[in-house]
């Protein structure tokens, strides 16, 4: 049941979700280049995949900030890159949506997952903005979402709140903590594994799931 009502609030809040000159959607679009032709609807069946690992609800929801460029961009899954959901290294697999040769890595999503992987599916991983922000002209370049785009999406996230009713909320980086501030929960900080915070973040989720 819970994985039914999860996919059923993903399809109708994300899936129909246009793109914009600076806002990118996996699940609806393509690269005419970069994406295979079914690109969508691996990225689609990838989410659902993972959705699927959770046999009862979640006690925790891990909220990002948005899509990457070389992880969900490509993958589906918040914090995943195509290369983990291609080696079987995680409880979830899934395939590559890309064109290029090998299968698309990132840093962040082997930094993420080297501590999330024991604690599947006792964590659900979320991004305040689902979809990929760029620069305008630059499809592969990495922006913050901005506030109207977080915003956009607080209605989504309310309602997995509400579904998942977790005891505990962790917020990976300011802009997702300040998103779940504005849906009137109090969250965890965990500072963002990128850009030197490797070691902070691997230390606050391992205080959070051991606790």
């Amino acid at each position: 049941m819970i994985q039914r009502n999860l996919w059923r609030l993903i399809e109708q809040h994300v899936f129909t979700f246009p793109s914009g000159d600076a806002l990118f959607n996996p699940y609806a679009a393509r690269h005419a280049e970069a994406d295979r032709p079914d690109a969508q609807q691996i990225r689609r069946t990838n989410l659902r995949k993972y959705v699927a690992s959770f046999p009862a609800p979640p006690g925790i929801l891990v909220v990002g900030e948005a899509s990457g460029p070389w992880g969900c961009r490509f993958s589906g899954v918040p914090f995943t890159s195509e290369r983990q959901l291609c080696s079987g290294e995680l409880p979830f697999a899934g395939r590559q949506s890309s064109t290029q040769a090998a299968p698309h890595h990132e840093r962040t999503a082997g930094i993420f997952w080297d501590v999330m992987a024991r604690y599947h599916p006792r964590g659900f991983i979320w991004n305040a903005v689902p979809l990929h922000p760029h620069m305008s002209g630059d499809p592969f370049s990495l922006r913050r979402p901005s506030l109207a785009e977080v915003k956009a999406f607080e209605g989504l996230l309310v309602s997995l709140i509400d579904l998942l009713a977790p005891s505990q909320i962790v917020a990976v980086g300011r802009i997702a903590e300040r998103a779940v501030q504005n849906t009137g929960r109090i969250p965890i900080y965990v500072r963002h594994p990128s850009h030197g915070g490797m070691a902070e973040f691997r230390r606050g989720m391992e205080e959070v799931f051991t606790e």
